[in-house]
């Protein structure tokens, strides 16, 4: 008896809410850019943060991991580029 396996392969398209830039021109601070509306909406009503012109937040290098954090328990996903 020959069985035969078919295996299907999705290639599912990864969707960030926000996309965290830490090569900057100012060292030891990152900016978090939201993706969408959403995501905007996350750090400006939950975690209160000012943003700047463009939209994007400045955030101290060093906290970027507990943003991340925080971000992940709102089921928020992150492009850490």
């Amino acid at each position: 008896m020959v069985s035969r396996v078919l295996f299907l392969s999705f290639n599912l398209a990864i969707t960030y809410d926000f996309k965290i830039i830490s090569d900057t021109q100012v060292p030891g601070i990152s900016l978090v850019m939201a993706q969408n509306e959403d995501a905007f909406s996350y750090l400006t009503e939950e975690e209160d943060l000012a943003y700047l012109a463009d939209g994007s937040v400045p955030l101290a290098t060093d906290q970027v991991g507990d943003f991340i954090s925080d971000a992940e328990w709102a089921h928020l996903a992150c492009n850490y580029v």
